[in-house]
């Protein structure tokens, strides 16, 4: 029995005494005898007893510190053994940081494995955006550019089969200045048609390039004689006009016819001087010239005849101015049929153009 079983017997009641040393394998007829010496025997070994407790707990406590003191020295040393072999990511640590902030920065760390992973995906998915609104955008821009030089082509080809009409008016015998206006604007149109078609095809690949060229320059100087001719008939048009002038009865007052015949002849010498320089009328405009010659000579002569009294004389002269009108006028006519034979013909060989 030990000095712990003593003290708890000791501290027992006096009927449970005997109940406890039978526990522990005593008889239970043995006496205690409590002398003061034992008493104070037994109180020695108990302080004693409790000393040793108090030492051993204080041992335990110390050696329990120093088991913490060499784990946390072996685990410093890894942790720095660690150190020394990763690479120096001291520039990475955030200094003065909370500590949300230090969570943050760790969790950053542990998801290293997926960042690049996501930031490829990103790039890739960015780059990929990029192409495709980069190719969207050109397909859109060549959309709007056939689509725009569809129209053109389609609005010249439109102009260019107006120019037949154009061309019958302005070889058409009769002169109209309201038809002869509306067909020189209407020129004008056509001619901005094929300058805009023209700058179109420079940058687009077309067939027959050559051909196409051809064709433009045959429409372009077609549209240019029509311009002169239209511009011919209308100073052509103010050229020895008589109208009534000639219709000489008793009552015409021979002052007054003289200078209206003065005034025709001035008025024509400066439209004829004026006349566009057409190589098919080159001709006729040499006739217009001897012509109004001749007007002026007869018209003087008239004058004269009707002074003198001479009727017969002044009829003749009459008839001669008329003649050498219609005579010009003849001539004109059949200079304006040559011009839309010629130039009819080129446009009916002049394809649609691409």
């Amino acid at each position: 029995m030990n000095i712990r079983d003593y003290l708890f017997i000791r501290k027992a009641k006096s009927s449970n005494k005997i109940k406890i040393l039978d526990v522990l394998g005593f008889e239970s007829d043995i006496t205690l005898v409590q002398t003061p010496d034992i008493i104070k025997e037994m109180d020695n070994l108990r302080v004693s007893s409790e000393l040793e407790i108090v030492d051993e707990e204080i041992e335990a406590v110390e050696i329990a510190q120093q088991l913490i003191n060499t784990d946390y020295s072996s685990e410093q040393n890894v942790q720095e053994q660690v150190t020394d072999e990763s690479p120096n990511t001291e520039t990475f640590v955030p200094l003065n940081i909370t500590t949300q902030i230090r969570k943050i920065w760790t969790d950053l760390e542990k998801r290293r494995q997926w960042v690049v992973p996501a930031l490829l995906i990103v790039s890739g998915v960015f780059i990929v955006s990029s192409v495709s609104i980069f190719f969207i955008n050109i397909r859109n821009e060549n959309i709007a550019s056939e689509t725009l030089t569809n129209s053109i082509t389609e609005n010249t080809n439109i102009s260019v089969e107006n120019l037949p009409e154009l061309l019958a008016v302005a070889t058409n015998p009769f002169y109209s200045r309201y038809d002869v206006s509306n067909a020189s604007a209407n020129l004008q149109i056509i001619e901005t048609s094929l300058i805009q078609y023209q700058t179109d095809i420079i940058d687009r690949e077309i067939p027959n390039r050559s051909n196409v060229e051809a064709s433009l320059n045959q429409l372009f100087n077609i549209v240019e004689k029509l311009d002169q001719l239209f511009t011919y008939r209308i100073m052509h048009s103010e050229i020895l006009i008589y109208e009534d002038i000639l219709n000489i009865d008793e009552d015409t007052v021979i002052d007054d016819l003289a200078s209206e015949l003065s005034l025709i002849g001035a008025k024509s010498n400066l439209n004829g001087d004026t006349l566009p320089n057409i190589e098919e009328f080159t001709e006729h405009q040499q006739l217009v010239m001897s012509a109004l010659v001749t007007a002026q000579d007869l018209h003087g002569r008239l004058v004269a005849s009707l002074r003198n009294n001479e009727v017969e004389v002044a009829n003749t002269l009459i008839s001669a101015i008329e003649l050498n009108k219609n005579s010009e006028i003849s001539f004109f006519n059949d200079s304006l049929l040559d011009f839309q034979e010629k130039y009819g013909s080129i446009l009916e060989n002049i394809e649609k153009l691409p």
